[in-house]
């Protein structure tokens, strides 16, 4: 929390999302609301990470939104520098690299980039998602085509990021802005089965079909 705050300006907002949170949190966060006037706190009534994140991004205001998981480490250049690269691209979106670091912060000596082989284009993150949430921004214009999010996705980033490659244009930047933690056990470290892959895919692709049609948008060649 502090790594984002100390980068936020009086004319930014952070937006906190809280879908019946029943450890701490609330009250962590309710704390800092209290000397940081730009923090947000909404309520969301339906449990879900995809429903928490949908909430969340439609109650922001800004041009710009720049997603954030709870315990990850904002670098201190973070938002200057994803913001001067929607300047210099035009894109739409931007995902930057980050450091793949322990509970402790201790490195892992490997980063998101390298780990997917990231690169744009949709087939490629269709099966190799290269999309992290926390290393993630976005024009608020996306939101109407974004959301609402369908409830059974898996992932709510590679959703926004398979869409703005098929509606918009993305920037994949080559630089470490954040620390990421890496917890063992966690949903992003399991794998899923051929099969289950297959029919995720099918899915997928289908959901992003239908949202550019009923949206009346243009689809970008593959």
């Amino acid at each position: 929390m502090g790594s984002i705050i100390n980068q936020l300006t009086d004319d930014d907002e952070l937006v906190v999302s809280d879908n019946m949170s029943t450890d701490d949190s609330r009250e962590i966060i309710l704390s800092y609301a209290k000397t940081y006037p730009n923090i947000r706190v909404v309520e969301c009534s339906e449990q879900g990470i995809v429903a928490n994140f949908e909430n969340a991004i439609q109650q922001c205001v800004r041009d710009y939104i720049f997603l954030a998981d709870q315990d990850d480490v904002w670098k201190e250049n973070k938002i200057q520098r994803v913001l001067q690269e929607f300047e210099q691209t035009g894109a739409d979106l931007v995902l930057h690299d980050c450091d793949y670091v322990d509970e402790h912060l201790d490195p892992l000596h490997k980063t998101l980039f390298k780990d997917r082989k990231a690169k744009p284009g949709f087939s490629r993150n269709l099966w190799y998602n290269a999309y992290h949430g926390c290393c993630m921004a976005f024009r608020k214009e996306l939101v109407p085509l974004i959301c609402p999010m369908p409830r059974d996705i898996s992932m709510h980033d590679q959703w926004i990021g398979l869409l703005t490659e098929k509606a918009g244009t993305v920037s994949f930047l080559e630089e470490s802005l954040l620390l990421y933690r890496k917890h063992a056990g966690s949903n992003s470290s399991s794998h899923v089965g051929l099969a289950k892959k297959h029919k995720f895919i099918r899915k997928m692709k289908r959901d992003i079909k239908d949202r550019i049609k009923g949206k009346n948008v243009e689809a970008n060649e593959e």
